[in-house]
């Protein structure tokens, strides 16, 4: 593998909001206080104009809380639009509404809606209801007519049978385009922690393929860096000049000699082995 980071990211997330509407049993937010933000409008313009001459990249909406919650939700959308090659969203779908489905179709190339079996449903995602959740994307669905590529997501815990994986692939599979099927992570309230992690440990990519901006301009390590000081901040510097600073350099440096010295990246199990690697756990295409 050739370790060495590209002049810009290859995949950049960007945190829309922080906040959640639901309280999941399973959601390592139950380690971090005050995820309440909203990202700037002005601040989401800077990261789409500095990032749009990269139009071959991966573009995500979303990280630790619910993107659909935002008030400019739509502008942020229709903004993004025809800019990238794939820009993409996870969603659990409570703010699904009729008004948003224009903007999706039209920002969005791939939508993963984060749910459970119906019964687990209403003790995991807790106030939403299996029932009005499923209505609404069957509603999205009905419009979508496949225009945006979309997935159904489950956690397994440790209290997770086979027989609900089952059930969920079986009421999911002929109405999205793939099932999902993840291991829990962040149990103990280590980020990036597993019950059974990877036995032989080696260079992660994702210091070299991707970028995460939380709401605030923050930029993470990646998705499991939930609540550290981060890389950088776009509102003080620009994407580029963060993704070549030095103490990004050093982090590629200690995941290439595998000597991890990061507060983060060395307490984490969930790391990549290789680009285009991203889906953890099972995934059943149709």
């Amino acid at each position: 593998m050739i370790y060495k980071a590209p002049p810009f990211p290859k995949r950049l997330e960007v945190e829309l909001v922080s906040d959640c509407n639901l309280k999941c049993v399973y959601c390592p937010r139950h380690y971090v206080n005050d995820l309440t933000g909203y990202m700037d409008f002005e601040l989401f313009k800077k990261i789409i104009d500095e990032s749009k001459e990269y139009k071959d990249m991966i573009f995500v909406l979303h990280r630790r809380g619910e993107s659909m919650l935002h008030p400019k939700f739509n502008e942020m959308l229709n903004y993004i639009s025809g800019k990238f090659k794939e820009v993409q969203m996870a969603t659990n779908a409570t703010m699904l509404t009729d008004d948003k489905f224009e903007a999706i179709v039209n920002g969005l190339n791939f939508l993963s809606f984060s749910l459970d079996t119906p019964e687990r449903f209403n003790k995991t995602r807790l106030p939403a209801k299996y029932e009005k959740v499923e209505k609404k994307i069957l509603k999205f669905l009905e419009f979508n007519q496949g225009r945006v590529k979309t997935q159904a997501s489950m956690v397994k815990t440790s209290d997770t049978t086979e027989e609900m994986c089952i059930e969920f692939t079986e009421i999911w599979k002929n109405r999205v385009d793939r099932v999902r099927i993840y291991e829990e992570h962040s149990a103990d309230g280590e980020f990036g922690s597993l019950i059974k992690p990877r036995k032989e440990r080696k260079p992660c990519v994702m210091p070299i393929y991707e970028m995460l901006v939380y709401d605030n301009g923050v930029v993470a390590r990646c998705n499991h860096d939930w609540d550290s000081d981060g890389m950088g901040n776009v509102t003080k510097n620009s994407l580029k000049e963060i993704w070549m600073n030095p103490k990004y350099v050093d982090l590629r440096e200690q995941h290439l000699a595998q000597k991890l010295t990061d507060p983060v990246c060395s307490k984490c199990d969930s790391w990549y082995p290789e680009i285009g690697n991203q889906d953890t756990g099972e995934v059943i295409e149709k």
